[in-house]
């Protein structure tokens, strides 16, 4: 993880190489560029600091960022507080929130470790299998979880009255490198063409793993699965609120619009069947209008890789006319 104490150490380093970069002190650079410089180096290191740090609080807050976000929601009730206990007998599972003033039984679960590499390696020994194979064995926690929280729903409605309010279930992926949130969508498909009959809708989120396109562009990419049906057209308008409160929330730009253009991952083993890595895969192109507004931080790329060139103008200017 990036913190602002090791970016500020960085900077630091960097300050003080150019302070000692030859002619500096020696009379071959002119105080104005000398001046130059170092207004450069301050406004880069405040940079560097700021940035290091926002950074540092986006990844400590990565964890359970909806689950939090919920908590503290104004469309969405907690029903693991107490004093929603006297609802529900003992021998009841409660689902997590009510959303959207009862609109809405809402399940969270979220996946921060799953044994992949042992799963993988086991079915790599039995030699060629099938992809329906791979993925039963793979996503069998992931599966569970939703035939949890599809009775989790059924016994929440039954017991507030409310048989008329949509199921959704958040599943979050908190894994940042056996898992992503293709794996999410790929499983609740799966399990929904089987059954969850309580479930209008899962939304699969992860903030833990980015995809960028040919050009570099990164997103978080978000999505909900569910039948084609009316209701279903009818809870995607609430959803599609909740994620655009959480996107102003946290500051981060919302994009519905954009062109899927391929998905895949794949677990890759070695010749003798032992787990290498994971890789997932995103296509995608951004509308005219999302990549024009993204001039800032290609910019600010740039500052960061090319911040030393900068200078080197005024240098060499100053170096010619003396």
């Amino acid at each position: 993880m990036r913190s602002a104490f090791s970016e500020g150490l960085g900077n630091w380093i960097i300050w003080n190489v150019i302070h000692n970069f030859p002619g500096y002190h020696q009379g071959i650079c002119g105080n104005s560029v000398r001046r130059c410089i170092d207004v450069i180096c301050w406004c880069y290191i405040i940079y560097k600091i700021v940035s290091g740090a926002i950074i540092a609080r986006l990844s400590k807050f990565s964890l359970n960022m909806m689950r939090e976000f919920l908590e503290a929601y104004s469309q969405a009730i907690n029903l693991d507080e107490k004093q929603y206990d006297r609802y529900f007998p003992p021998s009841v599972k409660r689902s997590d929130f009510l959303l959207f003033n009862k609109q809405a039984v809402c399940e969270f679960k979220e996946f921060q470790s799953i044994e992949i590499k042992s799963r993988v390696e086991k079915i790599s020994r039995k030699g060629n299998i099938s992809e329906k194979d791979l993925k039963d064995d793979l996503y069998k926690r992931i599966e569970r979880c939703l035939s949890d929280a599809n009775k989790q729903i059924k016994d929440t409605k039954n017991t507030l009255k409310c048989s008329d309010a949509f199921g959704v279930v958040i599943l979050e992926n908190l894994m940042p490198n056996d898992l992503s949130v293709l794996s999410l969508i790929d499983a609740a498909d799966r399990k929904m063409l089987r059954g969850l009959d309580n479930v209008a809708c899962v939304l699969c989120l992860d903030f833990v793993n980015t995809f960028s396109n040919s050009e570099g562009q990164p997103i978080r990419y978000a999505q909900t699965v569910s039948r084609d049906t009316e209701k279903a057209k009818m809870l995607y308008k609430l959803l599609n609120q909740l994620m655009t409160d959480f996107c102003n929330q946290l500051g981060i730009p919302l994009l519905k619009e954009f062109e899927i253009e391929r998905g895949e991952q794949v677990w890759l083993t070695d010749e003798n069947g032992k787990y290498k890595t994971y890789k997932a895969k995103l296509d995608f192109k951004l509308p005219v209008s999302e990549v024009k507004l993204n001039w800032r931080p290609r910019l600010a790329q740039f500052i960061d890789k090319w911040w030393w060139v900068i200078p080197l103008p005024a240098i060499l200017y100053d170096w010619f006319i003396r």
